[in-house]
């Protein structure tokens, strides 16, 4: 795909139909790891690539709920940006203004006890109060793995996202929010394929992925590829404000041949 072939894709979704009413932004705060996520490597990574709901889409093994919705959203393996600056790059797709609505109750097994879990739910409950836009971030830099990469993604990190994205997704598919409410999770860029001394990896923006769902967005697509080692993009490239326009079209309701 190009670039504007994501963005008539994006686009698509809401031809002839309402906009969005909601929207999540999932801001992995520090930058995720791709090649030990979304977009797994195995020249990069020791973590195995498993199967998901969708023939021929692989995510990593420490996402196996995840791997189960691969149905329900889109995989864009093609972010990219010439920033590696966490204040600069994240501030492109901070949102201007969050609607706050009193949420009572922030208890539910299936987002687990943790901070990111209480802040998906948290967000889950703004959306079904009304909110029109929500921003998670399960901590301030804490995907930031200059150290320790493996053992913080493997026994931390990814379990605690595994099980409140999924969470998350299945409770507004179920109550039928999902349809109308947007959700977008992503990074300020991503980390080297190549390991540093401290055993992790540092920042780069050459290549990263983001998840998109809902709003009457098509699932179970990947949209760009990155080479063997998960360090530049190889097709479809798209930066951040790209995914910012789309994600704007989408909640103005714009036809896609305006995005095109």
């Amino acid at each position: 795909m190009l670039r504007r072939d994501f963005l008539s894709v994006a686009g698509a979704a809401v031809v002839g139909a309402r906009a969005a009413r909601s929207s999540i932004l999932i801001r992995l705060d520090g930058g995720a790891s791709h090649v030990d996520s979304f977009d797994p490597k195995a020249a990069s990574s020791p973590f195995r690539a498993i199967r998901t709901s969708v023939p021929g889409i692989h995510i990593c093994e420490h996402l196996p709920l995840t791997a189960r919705l691969a149905h329900k959203y889109t995989i864009v393996r093609s972010m990219c940006s010439g920033d590696t600056n966490h204040e600069r790059a994240s501030a492109i797709l901070r949102p201007t203004a969050t609607a706050m609505v009193a949420v009572a109750g922030l208890a539910d097994s299936r987002y687990g006890a943790t901070p990111m879990g209480r802040e998906f739910l948290k967000a889950r409950r703004m959306i079904a109060a009304g909110a029109s836009q929500v921003t998670v971030s399960g901590g301030r830099l804490r995907w930031d793995t200059h150290r320790d990469n493996f053992p913080r993604l493997r026994d931390e990190l990814l379990p605690e996202l595994d099980r409140a994205f999924s969470a998350l997704i299945d409770d507004l598919d179920a109550s039928g929010l999902l349809a109308t409410t947007l959700v977008v999770m992503t990074g300020e860029f991503g980390r080297t394929p190549a390991v540093n001394e401290a055993g992790g990896r540092d920042h780069h923006s050459g290549a990263w992925s983001a998840v998109v769902a809902g709003a009457g967005l098509a699932g179970g697509r990947v949209i760009g590829a990155t080479d063997r080692y998960g360090n530049e993009v190889t097709d479809a490239a798209v930066t951040p404000r790209d995914l910012l326009k789309a994600m704007t079209h989408i909640m103005q309701g714009v036809p896609a041949g305006v995005l095109a």
